[in-house]
């Protein structure tokens, strides 16, 4: 397992992992992502904030860092934390304890750059992934709702609207 930033090269397979992603929430859960932002992406990608996890010739997972995200944390983004989003196990490699692995990397790396916080969000919904992340470590920290009057922010991801969004971090030691 070695986790490397992904490049442009890696599109064709993040692409296919993402879809695959979708189509199992759809199944799993019934809620899902709402399709890639290419652009978003291809952001992340130039300022290495996307990273990949790789097991010998293939991309066992891949997930997005963030060192602010003032829309879900509101006033607690001041504190020093990294974010987690979006991350995808290939079907292939499902039960991997990614992340496990994941959570310790964004710990080492938040470490490094000085941040007190991993934090991440799941659909309030999604009750097997909230349960998920408390048996990583992570502690509930509250629900963020967006509402109709929030629909005409267009950074708003549609996914995010509904039930509302679990928060959840775990503090950097």
């Amino acid at each position: 397992m070695h986790f490397t930033p992904t490049t442009i090269d890696d599109l064709p397979v993040i692409r296919e992992l993402f879809a695959a992603a979708i189509a199992y929430q759809k199944v799993k859960f019934g809620k899902h992502w709402h399709g890639l932002n290419e652009a978003q992406l291809l952001s992340e990608i130039d300022n290495h904030l996307h990273w990949k996890i790789v097991e010998t010739d293939a991309i066992g997972a891949f997930f997005s860092i963030a060192f602010t995200d003032e829309l879900i944390w509101e006033e607690r983004d001041s504190e020093p934390a990294v974010y987690l989003h979006r991350i995808v196990t290939n079907p292939l490699y499902r039960g991997k304890g990614y992340v496990g692995a994941i959570t310790n990397w964004a710990e080492n790396f938040g470490r490094a750059a000085g941040k007190r916080f991993v934090r991440l969000d799941t659909d309030v919904d999604n009750s097997r992934l909230n349960v998920y992340y408390r048996e990583h470590g992570y502690v509930f920290c509250g629900v963020k709702k967006f509402t109709d009057k929030d629909r005409a922010n267009i950074n708003i991801p549609l996914h995010y609207f509904g039930s509302g969004l679990s928060l959840f971090e775990r503090a950097i030691t």
